[in-house]
């Protein structure tokens, strides 16, 4: 499953593309060889412009946001919240090993406030290891008491390496206990991937999708003219799941 980590390396195959064509135009100039080096370099810098240009990457992101849906489920429609692991972040000595990524704390920081408005169901936080020893689903837990959810409502699963084994373990963890009507939480661009895996797993999903990427798009004149490290980032992101959606339905598991 980890070849949707391959998505990640966009901007370095833009990089690669040029730096291709800037060996070809050093080993036989710009005008020979049919001026192949100076067009791999073109075709470089234009990838680059669009992938960094707001509009087209908001544009991308937007089409897994659109998908999405919206939360509709009602306080008793569900018998538990899943959420799912983002990144992690490393911090120095003495803090902790690791702390919740951005992604990962809006998604739990987002299942708190679910829990805490109505929601009174057990928080299944699902993810395996992480760097340095720690474990993804132990620092969702620690993220979710600090936001208020009683230990005991907080049920983890400390083996998925990726979406599709976000469902399967969590599966294996619920289905024994007879629940198969879940809230899910993840961010919106992610949850058309992770509602299709939840689906094929055996769960009657309803979705709380968080983090809208969107809408830090403003529209402004430097949205719109210039080229941002943000947009490259989104674009990346975008890319992944889409390569991720594909493989996943070309295997019959979303």
């Amino acid at each position: 499953m980890h070849v949707f980590r391959y998505a990640d390396y966009g901007f370095l195959g833009i990089l690669l593309l040029t730096g291709a064509g800037m060996l070809l135009a050093a080993r036989g100039g710009f005008f020979r060889r049919g001026g192949r080096g100076l067009r791999l370099i073109l075709a470089g810098w234009i990838l680059l412009l669009i992938c960094a240009w707001s509009p087209f990457a908001t544009a991308m992101m937007g089409l897994l946001e659109w998908q999405a849906g919206e939360r509709t489920a009602q306080p008793g429609d569900v018998q538990a919240i899943v959420v799912l692991s983002g990144g992690l972040y490393h911090v120095m000595p003495p803090e902790p090993a690791v702390v919740p990524g951005f992604g990962t704390y809006s998604r739990c920081r987002h299942a708190a406030w679910l829990y805490q408005h109505g929601w009174r169901v057990p928080v299944v936080v699902t993810g395996g290891a992480a760097p340095l020893g720690s474990n993804f689903a132990d620092v969702m837990a620690e993220t979710l008491r600090k936001e208020g959810v009683p230990p005991d409502d907080i049920l983890l699963e400390r083996r998925s390496r990726s979406t599709h084994e976000n469902a399967v373990f969590a599966a294996q963890l619920l289905h024994p206990r007879g629940i198969r009507k879940i809230l899910l939480v993840t961010e919106a661009y992610h949850m058309p991937r992770a509602r299709g895996a939840f689906a094929k797993a055996g769960f009657e999903v309803r979705v709380a999708p968080c983090l809208y990427r969107t809408r830090e798009f403003q529209g402004t004149w430097s949205d719109w003219l210039l080229p941002q490290l943000k947009s490259v980032r989104m674009f990346e992101d975008a890319l992944h799941e889409f390569i991720g959606l594909v493989i996943y339905r070309l295997q019959g598991i979303a």
